[in-house]
């Protein structure tokens, strides 16, 4: 369900007594709009069907479920599922349309229809269908949706396991296998093994690989070494063609589950890579890329692929390239500029390049003419990346000030234009590309002198600039005498006070101003600015940081810089380091909500690292056992 942006006007419900509204509703679902998150016609049939959920909208969407064009019937059917999530249970007008549509000709449209039975509440129904359906298509997808989302009534899979068809016995298995005692673990693991073998393909990778879905199985019972063992045996070939696809995808949630899988599981997936058919390679290849840890062990194998793939906009290539980038490999240079330069920036370039510049690697010859590209580009996406390029280049980005300067120009009319009261993020991250670029963005100091006050609000980005700009410290000094207008927070002014740390050190005042602001409230600032408030006291602020600083370590977000602060204090931060080693003793991933299951991997890897280079930076010379 998407949410309404905050300060909109409330997009009014359609109705049966709103031709046009009504019209827009049937155009949305015929080109398949109503499912793109944001739209307002889509936001504004949650709105309806919420307020009345028999009312004259979903009556048209049922009704659209006949449409003679079955992506149209698929997509009514899709947004009803979607609908069902937070509906009445039972739901009579979707399941009568749902159960309608399980003979329909279009085989996706019954699997649709399945799913959406289930979710309405037509779980009985569901089960009657699936003894009596003769088609196995449906037959699947009816237990599929019956073992995934029967929410009130929950199928038994037990019965299922002896099912005619493979597909559902496989689907069974997995599924008592989250929940069986482990006297009956052999059993359903050499069952489910089997059916894979006997299987071809399968239709409930449709909605979630079975691989997936079996290595989430095994994660809940805590079966590491099994989901290992398994997945060795898979890939090997001992199930098939479609058993190693299945052991691809029973590797990657290994790796999204265990800190020791990527050394186990690595020389498995990388025995693919060389030698299995071009699709299975490539989800091997995906799987490995996934993972930062898999990445470093799978580097050689990896980066040998790159050459035979002559295209630079291959998905591929630059799943190759921008993985041995973010892991600071050399090798990817020349694929990462041969990418950037050939047109739109793919997902991932910042992150990229920044790989590229800590590996000493990362040409400004080469990106300078794109970021200038991409500043003129009407691509949406273009000017943020050009501008987070270009703040990264810093001084190397000199040329591009006059592009800078414009895109500044066009976010400012843009601001006034729509009287916001604070700068967009858009305006902020490009004053402070021109600061980072320092002296020679000194044509651009008329413009940031000239910002309106709205615009100058959020810890000083147009003053941190100007200092850094023109090197003198009343701009900087000038933000931080400004009381902030935030006050649900602590706003992040750290990069203010390192700035003066670095042209003459702080007043008592400022001194006084970064102790107040580092420890009274959790947040921001106090990780951020623990770095200057060390780098200004020293160790008369050990026990105040060693206070704060331990309890962000687990924080995808802040627990880098607050690692990094604990390593620049030394053995002074020596009493972190049972914190720290519980960190990196942990079996399994931690629990992050950075976005998506391969996201919250990489963030606990990247914490791991940060942690392990902590551990080295802390231990006393010589001194074993720290």
């Amino acid at each position: 369900m998407t949410a309404r942006t905050p300060g909109q006007d409330p997009v009014p419900a359609p109705s049966a007594t709103d031709p046009d509204r009504s019209a827009d509703v049937t155009a949305a679902v015929v080109d398949g709009s109503v499912l793109t998150p944001g739209a307002t016609v889509r936001t504004a049939v949650f709105d309806a069907v919420r307020a009345d959920p028999d009312g004259p909208v979903a009556q048209e969407l049922t009704g659209l479920t006949h449409h003679r064009r079955p992506a149209v019937r698929r997509t009514a059917l899709t947004l009803l599922t979607e609908l069902a999530y937070s509906g009445p249970q039972p739901w009579p007008g979707p399941v009568e349309a749902a159960a309608a549509r399980l003979h329909d000709p279009d085989p996706d449209t019954r699997r649709t229809a399945a799913r959406l039975l289930v979710r309405a509440g037509g779980t009985d129904r569901a089960r009657t269908a699936l003894d009596s359906h003769p088609d196995p298509t449906t037959r699947i997808a009816l237990a599929d949706a019956l073992l995934l989302h029967a929410r009130h009534t929950p199928c038994p899979p037990g019965p299922l396991r002896t099912d005619p068809l493979p597909e559902i016995r496989l689907l069974a298995c997995i599924e008592e296998l989250r929940t069986a005692p482990e006297e009956e673990w052999p059993a359903l693991d050499a069952q489910t093994v089997a059916e894979v073998g006997a299987l071809s393909a399968h239709d409930a990778d449709r909605s979630w690989p079975l691989g997936l879905r079996w290595g989430d199985a095994l994660f809940r019972r805590d079966r590491e070494q099994h989901c290992y063992a398994i997945a060795g045996r898979l890939l090997a070939g001992a199930a098939g063609p479609y058993g190693r696809r299945a052991g691809v995808h029973l590797a990657r949630r290994a790796l999204q589950s265990w800190r020791a899988a990527p050394a186990t599981l690595t020389p498995h997936l990388t025995g693919l890579v060389g030698t299995a058919p071009a699709a299975l390679r490539d989800l091997a290849v995906d799987a490995l890329c996934a993972s930062r840890t898999a990445t470093r062990l799978a580097a050689d194998d990896l980066a040998a692929l790159l050459p035979a793939t002559r295209n630079p906009r291959s998905a591929t290539a630059w799943k190759i390239s921008y993985a041995l980038a973010t892991v600071d490999d050399p090798r990817a240079a020349p694929y990462v500029h041969a990418r950037l330069a050939s047109g739109a920036p793919p997902a991932g370039a910042v992150a990229a390049v920044r790989g590229l510049l800590r590996s000493g690697t990362a040409d400004p010859e080469q990106l300078v003419p794109v970021i200038r590209r991409l500043l003129s580009s009407d691509d949406p996406l273009a000017v943020p990346t050009a501008t987070a390029l270009s703040e990264d280049l810093g001084p190397a980005a000199a040329a591009c000030v006059p592009d800078l300067i414009e895109a500044l120009r066009a976010e400012c009319a843009l601001h006034d234009a729509q009287g916001a009261e604070w700068a967009g993020r858009r305006e902020l991250r490009l004053v402070t590309a021109l600061g980072r670029i320092g002296p020679a963005a000194g044509a651009a100091v008329p413009l940031l002198e000239g910002l309106s006050r709205a615009s100058r609000q959020r810890a000083g980005h147009r003053e941190l600039a100007l200092s850094r700009i023109t090197g003198e410290r009343r701009h900087v000094e000038a933000a931080l005498r400004a009381p902030s207008r935030l006050r649900r927070y602590v706003s992040d002014r750290s990069a203010l006070f390192a700035w003066l740390l670095d042209h003459g050190g702080l007043t008592p005042d400022q001194a006084r101003q970064l102790r107040d602001l580092v420890l009274s409230r959790p947040g921001g600032m106090q990780v951020f600015g623990s770095r200057a408030l060390w780098r200004h006291e020293g160790p008369a602020a050990a026990d105040d940081l060693l206070a704060v600083l331990p309890q962000y370590l687990d924080d995808d977000l802040f627990g880098p810089a607050a690692m990094a602060t604990l390593a620049a204090m030394g053995e002074h931060a020596r009493p972190a380091l049972p914190h720290l080693r519980a960190l990196i003793g942990r079996r399994t991933r931690l629990p992050l909500h950075a976005g998506s299951e391969d996201a919250d991997m990489n963030a606990d890897e990247q914490l791991l690292e940060a942690a392990e280079r902590t551990v080295r930076a802390l231990a006393p010379s010589g001194v074993s056992g720290w």
